[in-house]
């Protein structure tokens, strides 16, 4: 019966270390979140509906990356299917810089980006 018990005991206590292994790395990524992703800060111009997104994040926060990330904030802030939405997508050297618009604004977001998309 106290074999029993203690391969019971081993066994729980196997897996709280293997638990707290997890917990530690998610604790860890989640501090060290720019450095895995790619964060997304958005600016906006004043007086108009224009928002600037910009992707930096550590090394693993390539051209990609940051393209998928403006292009998920851009939607996410400025949703399609209740307005017509404007944005464009402009390559600065080793960035990418997503710019937002409603359809209102079009000619002041010419002044930052050729190609723009009407969504």
């Amino acid at each position: 019966m106290t074999q029993r018990f203690a391969k019971l005991f081993k066994y729980i206590a196997i897996l709280a270390v293997l638990m707290a292994a997890v917990e530690y790395f998610k604790y860890g990524t989640m501090t060290n979140y720019e450095w895995f992703h790619c964060t997304v800060s958005s600016t906006g111009i004043p007086n108009t509906s224009i928002k600037e997104f910009k992707a930096v994040g550590g090394p693993s926060c390539d051209k990609r990356g940051q393209l998928k990330s403006i292009v998920k904030k851009i939607s996410r802030e400025f949703d399609p299917n209740y307005r017509d939405v404007l944005f464009c997508i402009k390559d600065a050297g080793n960035k990418v810089i997503g710019y937002g618009s409603e359809i209102q604004d079009e000619a002041l977001l010419k002044e930052h980006c050729e190609n723009i998309i009407h969504w």
